[in-house]
């Protein structure tokens, strides 16, 4: 206990070592040293107190001053005044907190919880673009956290949490998903079921969804992307060995922004150009119709009928090559209406190019990238076999890049054709960029 005369002593120093000597404890150790007295209350929580928070605060997580804003607000002046360290460092302390007694937190503390661990991932720190990654402390402590907590998985959360629920286990991309034990593995093969119900419901693909994993109001559906990601991710662990070990980069880690191969410019803030990898999957489309309109396995929409053994999916891995071209040169894609809703700091981009899949039958590929109305990178295409006429079958593609611009974990999303007629297929993609000399086998599994 600290005594008097020791705090007496302490208060010999000046103010500003002893608030430099502070910036090297932990922010509980800190709230209990302003609890000593009025004297080291004052010191901490008043005066020249951001100093200290702000040190504090940055020894641990990104500097949130150096975050990508890809929107421009009207109100600009917003950002411009003084950042409330205290306040954020308290944030991300309770979150922590809750995130080790979940269970038993009050739910508007989860739900804050949830939100400032969102916005640790959209503050994270960049990084260079031109030298080497440099890790994210803000990404470092959150997959730590979760990790150790399992906070996502231990409890389900109410339908004010959902989202950000979804948003996270999206990012996580199940790198915390890997016990081999049989409760494990059972509840991982009902979360399959669960997913495969969603994305292949083809009620989830009209005009008011932007026919695509987005909510009515053009903001991205989480829930959606988690429920992609999941049926992506679980039919690559069916993939024998040789070709598994291909994948996108996951986990929160690989959501940092710029960490995709470069190079990047100003004039392709996103990288579109270069070699890109991309897994497609779907049903046949007997089982697909079946599924929705038939009443097989006690249907339709039944989620026994992927439960039966002799369901089958295919995946498909594809070799993208992109390039930047204007506008106007775009010959069979429209540009999608998610773009130009907002002002942002990073006009649409768009491109065109190639993809080719095992067989070696090439398609003609065009889109567009740009910012949505949530500040998320939304990516368009559209890809045609064979030569492009009023009668043509295009398949167009909706996805959205796995956290920040440019980042190493891709792009997900789902396609249909673009004429979007009732009851046309529909599956999920993940598309991630490549080192130009990436030479890996393609493939089609089933």
């Amino acid at each position: 206990m600290t005594t008097a005369s020791e705090t007496t002593k302490l208060f010999s120093l000046p103010p500003e070592l002893i608030l430099h000597i502070l910036t090297f404890c932990h922010p509980t150790d800190i709230a209990r040293f302003a609890e000593v007295c009025r004297s080291t209350f004052d010191l901490v929580c008043n005066g020249n107190s951001q100093f200290l928070w702000r040190e504090v605060f940055l020894q641990l997580y990104d500097d949130p001053r150096k975050a990508i804003r890809p929107i421009i607000h009207d109100d600009d002046e917003a950002f411009s005044e003084p950042f409330d360290w205290k306040g954020a460092l308290q944030h991300r302390t309770e979150a922590g907190i809750v995130a080790h007694h979940a269970l038993n937190a009050e739910s508007n503390k989860r739900q804050r919880t949830l939100k400032t661990f969102v916005d640790a991932v959209t503050q994270a720190l960049p990084a260079p673009r031109d030298s080497q990654s440099r890790p994210s402390l803000n990404l470092q402590w959150l997959d730590r956290l979760l990790r150790e907590t399992q906070m996502l998985t231990l409890v389900q959360p109410g339908w004010d949490m959902v989202d950000e629920h979804s948003r996270l286990m999206a990012y996580i991309s199940l790198t915390h998903d890997s016990s081999t034990d049989e409760d494990s593995q059972e509840t991982l093969a009902d979360r399959r079921v669960s997913s495969r119900c969603f994305v292949y419901d083809i009620r989830n693909y009209r005009q008011v969804t932007h026919w695509g994993p987005f909510l009515p109001s053009g903001s991205v559906n989480w829930i959606h992307i988690e429920h992609l990601v999941n049926v992506v991710l679980t039919n690559l662990r069916d993939l024998p060995d040789h070709w598994g070990a291909t994948t996108p980069p996951l986990g929160l880690v690989h959501t940092q922004a710029f960490t995709a191969p470069g190079p990047y410019s100003d004039n392709d803030w996103a990288g579109v150009e270069g070699t890109w990898r991309r897994y497609v999957c779907f049903m046949d489309y007997r089982d697909l119709f079946a599924f929705n309109y038939s009443n097989i396995a006690n249907g339709p929409r039944n989620p026994e009928f992927f439960r039966d053994s002799r369901f089958r999916e295919a995946t498909r891995l594809i070799e993208v090559k992109l390039h930047l071209v204007p506008e106007n040169q775009l010959r069979f894609h429209e540009p999608s209406p998610d773009c130009g809703q907002v002002k942002t700091r990073y006009p649409t981009l768009y491109f065109a190019g190639t993809s080719r899949g095992v067989t070696g039958n090439e398609a003609k590929v065009e889109g567009s990238v740009c910012i949505g109305i949530d500040g998320t990178v939304r990516w368009t295409f559209v890809s045609a076999y064979g030569a492009v006429h009023h009668s043509s079958t295009l398949w167009c593609s909706k996805g959205v890049q796995l956290g920040g611009i440019a980042s190493a974990a891709g792009i997900v999303g789902s396609w249909s054709t673009s004429a979007h007629d009732q009851g046309d297929p529909v599956g999920p993609f993940w598309l991630w960029k490549v080192p130009h000399a990436h030479s890996g086998p393609l493939m089609d599994f089933t």
